[in-house]
């Protein structure tokens, strides 16, 4: 003779804790927000500057933007610096960039959401040498603006 066993089964419902889920669905939430950027920037293009192509649509809208042409004739925030030399660096743009971080300083005391003073926007003509874009970036390195966001021409 055979005994058979049989499980009693229980019909309470089950506890299941979801605390642990919802602190890192939090802390998503969290990362996410502060890192969307929806500036909205807009750009007065000098002349003689064709921008490179790109499927990236994150701009920085408060950072300064620095443009170098074809005939590498540079640009502040559309206010014309000078002609790069053959070589070497460019005083006039360091000292300009300076004034601008110095600017964007002041304004930050004034501001509830200061903006980055490390970061700075460049525009180089497509066909523009990379000793030229290094010149630039060293240059403004030397200014005290050690992150650079290349602004490309998108394909959307």
């Amino acid at each position: 003779m055979k005994k058979r066993f049989t499980k009693k089964r229980s019909h309470d419902p089950i506890d299941v804790d979801i605390t642990s889920l919802l602190d890192i669905l939090t802390i998503l939430l969290v990362f996410l927000l502060m890192s969307y950027n929806a500036s909205d920037l807009s750009l007065d293009l000098t002349s003689k500057l064709d921008m490179a192509d790109s499927n990236a649509q994150e701009l920085t809208k408060f950072a300064p933007v620095l443009q170098v042409n074809k005939e590498s004739t540079v640009f502040l925030n559309n206010k014309e610096i000078g002609r790069l030399p053959a070589s070497g660096s460019m005083p006039e743009l360091t000292a300009a960039l300076k004034a601008q971080r110095t600017e964007t300083q002041a304004n930050n005391k004034k501001i509830r959401t200061p903006h980055k003073l490390e970061l700075i926007n460049l525009v180089v003509h497509k066909e523009m040498d990379y000793s030229v874009v290094q010149r630039v970036m060293n240059d403004s390195a030397q200014a005290g603006y050690s992150q650079f966001k290349f602004i490309v021409k998108g394909n959307y």
